[in-house]
């Protein structure tokens, strides 16, 4: 199984609609089963699509022309790959955007499930998180595959991280069992520092799955000072991919450097592929 995760930074990014098209035509080529992606956004007041095609659901509001994952997947239909997708919005983003997380699979979504970690917060909140859920069919052993973008480890003063991941940690075990997740996403945590999210995490019995891949190409997936990490020192690893249970990772890969002329995105994405 190969999955895909990245931060898009959509419509915050110049030539938005070809590197949309950039990032299909990388699915397609990859033969990519899931992509989980963060910052999807589509502006507040833009046409509403009364058919989304391949929508599966998941937000509370209508889905836009200009909603990004759903480009995606019209451009995935004009390669003759269209794919199933959901998208939950978070919060209202720089007063524009309906922002939120999105899922796109090859194969049906048996379920569906929107998981909002930040219950005090409303959608006119930007501190407001939600991760999407959804579980594959038999193909994939009854797999459930996440996307989240999550809070930094403290918000003026407040522990949100941890908030927040008490909740998801909580709900997912919940809701998988015994069953396989991959928790995939853009955390606001860097995996270079000992004693915040990151080791919360581990120490909740997440894998990382870049410490147990066969093959790694890459590493870190932010390497210059981007909106929330202003005060940057030194090259980070916050978009990770974490498992419930230890799993045989054939590859993990750092694609769309955010270093080079390929970058479509302020964040590097992650590409795996996973022996299940």
């Amino acid at each position: 199984m190969k999955l895909l995760t990245l931060n898009t930074h959509s419509w915050l990014e110049i030539h938005q609609v070809s590197k949309i098209y950039e990032l299909a035509q990388f699915i397609v080529q990859q033969k990519i089963d899931a992509v989980a992606l963060q910052e999807v956004n589509q502006f507040i007041h833009s046409p509403i699509l009364e058919h989304p095609l391949g929508y599966a659901g998941g937000a509370d509001r209508p889905v836009r022309q200009d909603n990004f994952a759903l480009l995606l997947n019209q451009f995935l239909a004009e390669l003759d790959r269209p794919y199933h997708w959901a998208w939950a919005v978070s919060h209202l983003g720089f007063e524009r955007y309906d922002e939120g997380v999105a899922l796109l699979t090859r194969a049906p979504m048996q379920r569906l499930e929107c998981i909002d970690v930040s219950p005090t917060y409303t959608d006119q909140d930007v501190a407001r998180r939600v991760v999407i859920a959804a579980k594959l069919g038999a193909e994939h052993g009854g797999l459930w595959v996440t996307s989240a973008h999550m809070s930094w480890w403290e918000v003026e003063g407040a522990s949100l991280f941890a908030q927040e991941f008490e909740i998801l940690n909580r709900s997912l075990r919940e809701l998988a069992g015994s069953e396989t997740v991959l928790l995939a996403g853009d955390f606001n945590n860097a995996a270079e520092v000992t004693d915040e999210g990151y080791a919360l995490m581990r120490s909740l019995g997440w894998h990382d799955t870049y410490l147990t891949a066969s093959q790694i190409q890459g590493e870190h997936t932010v390497h210059k000072a981007i909106h929330g990490w202003t005060n940057f020192t030194q090259a980070l690893r916050i978009d990770l991919v974490l498992a419930n249970q230890p799993l045989d990772v054939a590859q993990h890969s750092v694609v769309f450097p955010d270093t080079s002329d390929q970058a479509i995105s302020d964040h590097s994405g992650l590409l795996l592929t996973l022996n299940l």
